[in-house]
């Protein structure tokens, strides 16, 4: 006989109900997965600085990837300012990206100043599904227009000025100057090209990370609105104390305005518009540079920024004669091209040559970082302990304006007797008898005497050769001391091995697909960095000018300088034209191989 199956179900009821019953809330109510999380509420002014009487407006924007029920915003009263219309301007969009759906609804209002001063546009409720929700506060601006004689402002429709956002810095401190552009209301900027060869002498110069959609906003000069953009920046690290003047900076902006209105030919040719390019050069800058203030008993590395320096050697146990390696390493930032190398005080038992130096710089952001190392061969001929003593560096902190000492500690190495090669045939080994050997060599007797191998070239040769091998080798020694005790001669003896790894390097990024940028940027340093060293230049602070001028005063012959001048112009307008095709960059960097030989010949 069959029995039906009973289940037993009294534990599993409870955890079932709660399942369904949360099911059943997810279904009813679905904004409230991602409520929190998914809607944003703001509150924007179009100007932040305006003119008593001058109208401008609040946008209130909700955004939202779901459909919400929005009653319409109620404004708080505030000073500075009233509402023209309480019934704003309503609008909704939507955009979907990558495909998600996102809704935007803006409320505009049109306020008018009222009196100057600064104001604040309190927090604004908004009731969004019933719930109560909050804008930020904002902070504006009100202030008299100015009473020009003419109507006009002093300043020019379209200007550009270089900004630095320190005038009075000290010796080695990173200043950032910005190149930027002024336009009156009405004025579209289309493209710009900076003019080759801005003169930064006594500065190091660095181009910093470009600004790749320069955004304009808005200002007031003399009583009168104007829109500027920050098209540039560059870090600047001033090389001496003094007065220190930033040259005229040259900028091709390509624009479009309005017509005049009183134009009776305006609306008639250029279809409403005025389309030109102008030619714009900034006003020099000034600059007082303080040299740095007296600091206590220290090592001076010329370090100003934020940097961590580390002292070590390649080995702490030796044997007399040989070489080691004293390291030291600087990192951080700030002005890690003007670093000096280190002069410790090393003791009398270690003979010191010219430390090598290398060195790697990154922009990030409005700052300049990287390492500096300096690797110093020693050798010593005394076995035992020698100690490298402890050295106090000593880095200008330009924030406070103090000097942060970074202490080394003492370095020991144990130096141990090189081992000695043991003579042969000594007196504990019994000699062995010397015994004739008959049959090898034959004798003739010879018609020139006993002095004839004096007529032998073979005599003669064997003769001179270590007279020879003597000279050379102390020609050798010479150029070799020279080489590292003059930084001047390794320079130039190396720069043409320096150019090619450098373009060398190109030719890599290049495979590698790296920012057009920075190749052409190795580039530029592969050719300014041979000539600097060809010609005895300075390492940093030279601008391209200052290169063309010390190749022209060694009469290189004029197709050369043209290659040479379309190289460096290239370079370094390369981020604001057009992208060039792999066959057009290397096409390029053979440009600068050629050039970089045909000035061997002439430097």
């Amino acid at each position: 006989m069959h029995h039906p199956r009973v289940i037993k179900t009294g534990k599993q009821l409870p955890a079932v109900c709660a399942l369904f019953f949360l099911l059943l809330l997810s279904v009813i109510y679905p904004e409230n997965r991602a409520y929190g999380q998914d809607l944003e509420l703001s509150a924007t002014l179009s100007e932040t600085t305006v003119f008593t009487g001058e109208q401008f407006t609040l946008t209130i924007e909700v955004q939202s990837s779901e459909t919400h029920s929005i009653q319409l915003p109620q404004l708080p009263d505030f000073n500075g300012a009233r509402v023209i219309s309480s019934n704003p301007s309503r609008s909704t969009s939507i955009s979907i990206v990558n495909g998600r759906t996102s809704r935007t609804t803006s409320y505009i209002y049109t306020l008018i100043a009222t009196e100057t001063g600064n104001y604040r546009v309190p927090s604004i409720n908004v009731q969004v599904d019933g719930d109560q929700r909050r804008t930020d506060p904002i902070q504006f601006e009100v202030v008299e227009k100015g009473n020009l004689s003419d109507g006009r402002s002093t300043y020019p429709d379209i200007f550009v000025r270089v900004e630095p956002d320190d005038e009075q810095p000290v010796t080695g401190q990173q200043i950032v100057a910005s190149i930027v552009l002024y336009f009156k209301q009405g004025i579209e900027v289309t493209s710009f090209q900076p003019a080759f060869g801005w003169r930064t002498d006594g500065f190091w110069k660095e181009e910093l990370q470009n600004i790749s959609q320069p955004r304009a906003e808005s200002t007031i000069l003399d009583g009168v609105r104007y829109r500027k953009a920050t098209l540039l920046r560059y870090a600047l690290f001033p090389s001496r104390s003094g007065s220190l003047t930033l040259s005229e900076y040259g900028l091709t902006v390509g624009m479009r305005s309005q017509p005049n209105r009183n134009d009776p030919f305006g609306s008639f040719f250029g279809s409403g518009t005025n389309q030109r390019r102008v030619n714009l050069e900034s006003d020099p800058v000034e600059l007082a540079v303080a040299a740095l203030p007296e600091r206590e008993e220290s090592v001076h590395v010329n370090a100003v920024g934020d940097f961590q320096i580390n002292r070590s050697v390649s080995s702490n146990h030796v044997e007399t004669g040989e070489t080691f390696e004293l390291i030291t390493t600087i990192e951080g930032e700030g002005n890690i091209p003007l670093l000096r190398r280190p002069e410790y005080n090393l003791p009398d038992e270690l003979e010191a040559f010219t430390p090598r130096e290398s060195s790697e710089v990154e922009r990030r952001g409005l700052t300049i970082r990287g390492e500096k190392s300096y690797t110093q061969q020693l050798v010593t001929r005394t076995p035992g302990t020698v100690s490298i003593p402890e050295e106090r560096l000593a880095v200008f902190n330009p924030r406070s304006r103090t000097f942060n000492y970074i202490t080394l500690p003492e370095i020991r190495i144990d130096v141990s007797p090189a081992p000695t090669v043991a003579a042969t045939g000594t007196g504990t080994q019994s000699a062995s008898p010397l015994q004739p050997v008959t049959g090898l060599a034959v004798w003739h007797s010879s018609s020139s005497g006993q002095f004839g191998y004096l007529t032998s070239t073979w005599f003669w040769t064997f003769f001179a050769l270590p007279f020879v091998a003597l000279i050379v080798g102390w020609w050798r020694k010479r150029y070799i001391d020279k080489l590292m005790g003059d930084s001047s001669f390794r320079r130039s003896e190396l720069a043409v091995q320096t150019a090619e790894e450098r373009l060398k390097q190109a030719r890599i990024s290049l495979q590698e697909n790296e920012n057009t940028k920075e190749i052409y940027n190795r580039v530029h340093k592969a050719v300014a960095g041979f000539i600097s060293d060809k010609t005895g230049l300075p390492e940093a602070g030279l601008s391209d000018h200052e290169l063309i001028e010390a190749v022209e005063n060694r009469s290189v012959n004029g197709q050369t300088m043209k290659s040479l001048k379309y190289l460096l112009d290239k370079c370094n307008t390369i981020s604001f034209a057009p992208a060039g095709s792999k066959s057009d960059i290397h096409s390029d960097i053979d440009k600068a191989e050629n050039v970089i030989k045909d000035l061997k010949r002439a430097l």
